[in-house]
């Protein structure tokens, strides 16, 4: 059984509210371009 559009975007909204907790956590002193770039590709996925 597939998702709908509002149903996957909701999953989307889960998983970048837990990749924003984690940023978050993360030693500031460390780069975090790889997490920052799969958030955003997170969230243009839910905007299109």
């Amino acid at each position: 059984m597939g998702m709908t559009d509002k149903q996957f975007n909701g999953y989307i909204l889960l998983v970048l509210d837990a990749l924003e907790e984690i940023r978050e956590q993360v030693d500031p002193s460390k780069e975090n371009s790889k997490l920052t770039k799969l958030i955003e590709h997170l969230r243009d996925t839910i905007e299109d």
